[in-house]
């Protein structure tokens, strides 16, 4: 079409897109993505498939869609292993009270850092910050463990994680960005700082506060490190992922006397991390959609 002819057509048929590109388009974004999430769900699905196989049907094939000899004895030894519930019961404890303990620590940390200077505000910024850095190594923290009298007990588990430098920010920044003109309200109208923190910021903090607790409750719900380093004596009071952790190195090791287990190494390994992930991977979905809004407005505002 020429110029001419082209500068008579009406704006709306002058900028309208190609529609057959647009759909081809589409087509080829869905494949991709259908294809990504494929990739995503088959190690899970393959999984689940070994943990309701037999120890035959896993030797025929470790890569499968399905199985026509299903057995449920690695469910069964799972759901029946006191050890495993004992950790269950521990990891609901750092679940709840730790979370809670965490987030209490870093919300409070964050708001008092966005207020107005105050004397030695830099001072304090500077060495929280510090620590995203540099530490003092694994050696010094194992004997302020031990100095401390926290050796083969939960509180091991809980009191050295009190704050998240990486979170905290997040906080502060949020804290940062609301208006300072509403803390200049309430206290012409007579609050004090707490009730302004309790009743006018934390309300509006909720989006920070949801992804904030979901990823300490994510980081209480896998820990097991702290455990296997200070807690070496106590299996009672090991967490869920530890308890996980030595199961599946004895089922590795062909060890699994004294588990209270039955079934093939590989069908328990299968049967006991979908008895870990399947209680996260439920709680998760409700609280995603304040992912993306949280995350966003704690890192850009401020």
């Amino acid at each position: 079409m020429k110029k001419h002819q082209l500068e008579r057509l009406p704006l709306a048929r002058r900028t309208r897109p190609n529609s057959s590109r647009i759909q081809g388009l589409d087509i080829i974004i869905f494949v991709i993505l259908a294809i990504y999430a494929l990739l995503i769900v088959f190690p899970f699905w393959n999984a689940f498939v070994i943990s309701i196989s037999t120890e035959d049907a896993y030797l025929r094939s470790d890569l499968l869609l399905w199985t026509n000899d299903l057995d449920f004895s690695a469910y069964k030894s799972v759901f029946t292993n006191n050890q495993l519930w004992s950790g269950f019961g521990i990891t609901m404890i750092l679940l709840v009270f730790g979370t809670f303990y965490q987030l209490f620590f870093t919300v409070i940390t964050g708001y008092a850092l966005s207020r107005n200077k105050w004397t030695g505000k830099n001072l304090v910024m500077n060495l929280i910050i510090v620590t995203m850095f540099f530490g003092g190594g694994m050696v010094p923290y194992y004997y302020l463990i031990r100095d401390l009298g926290m050796m083969n007990t939960i509180w091991v588990m809980i009191i050295p994680g009190a704050i998240d430098t990486f979170n905290m920010l997040l906080m502060r920044n949020y804290f940062a960005s609301l208006p300072a003109e509403m803390e200049e309200s309430a206290k012409i109208d007579g609050a004090n700082d707490v009730t302004i923190f309790v009743k006018i910021f934390l309300p509006l903090s909720l989006p920070m506060l949801a992804t904030i607790g979901l990823f300490f409750a994510v980081g209480n719900w896998n820990s097991w490190y702290n455990a296997m380093l200070f807690i070496p004596d106590k299996s009672d009071i090991w967490p869920l992922q530890q308890v996980l952790r030595t199961m599946i190195a004895k089922a590795n090791a062909k060890s699994i006397e004294g588990l209270d287990i039955e079934g093939f190494s590989e069908g328990l390994i299968m049967a006991s991390i979908f008895f870990t992930i399947v209680p996260m991977m439920s709680f998760y979905p409700f609280l995603q959609r304040f992912f993306v809004k949280g995350i966003v407005v704690g890192a850009i505002k401020g």
